[in-house]
């Protein structure tokens, strides 16, 4: 890192976070039977859905994860599973974003998302992996992260991610 404002990202196949980095974000690269991921946008942002672990959640990441998709997208999930973490080191860091993966199970009537700050119905988006990333705009730290989404949806779920980039 050349500046104390530079954010430095590390993608950890498989690794669960060490025990003294905390886990700020669960989110999941969530997908249908036709291999199109979940987005959401807020306020002009896209993202995945997910969002922060809750003493509710009782430590489980996928608890968090189911939680967080249905306040925010209402989207029942199938088979969560791990991938990863991608470690952070920058401004109010370090800390760990957990990333999983899942299959659509069922999609809901919108309805508002229960945060007290955010209270609004976020746009839900099932797009093609491509356009997924060019929304997302993470730029090539993702490239590791989504190789690994598509070994495990080809060999989870036989999903192919139509020549997903590769790191």
């Amino acid at each position: 890192m050349n500046s104390p404002d530079e954010v430095s990202l590390t993608w950890h196949s498989d690794e669960r976070p060490p025990a003294d980095l905390p886990v700020r974000q669960v989110y999941g690269w969530v997908l249908d039977a036709r291999a199109r991921v979940v987005l959401l946008r807020d306020l002009g942002r896209w993202n995945l859905p997910g969002g922060k672990p809750e003493p509710r959640d009782g430590g489980d990441l996928a608890a968090t994860l189911r939680r967080e998709v249905w306040e925010e997208v209402q989207v029942t999930l199938a088979d969560p599973v791990y991938l990863g973490y991608q470690s952070v080191h920058g401004p109010g860091a370090p800390f760990a974003q957990v990333r999983m993966a899942a299959r659509l199970h069922r999609l809901a009537e919108r309805a508002p998302d229960p945060d007290p700050d955010k209270n609004r119905i976020h746009e839900r988006h099932l797009l093609p992996l491509d356009k997924a990333l060019e929304l997302l705009d993470w730029g090539p730290s993702v490239l590791p992260q989504v190789a690994h989404l598509a070994r495990v949806a080809a060999e989870r779920w036989v999903l192919d991610l139509g020549g997903s980039p590769v790191a």
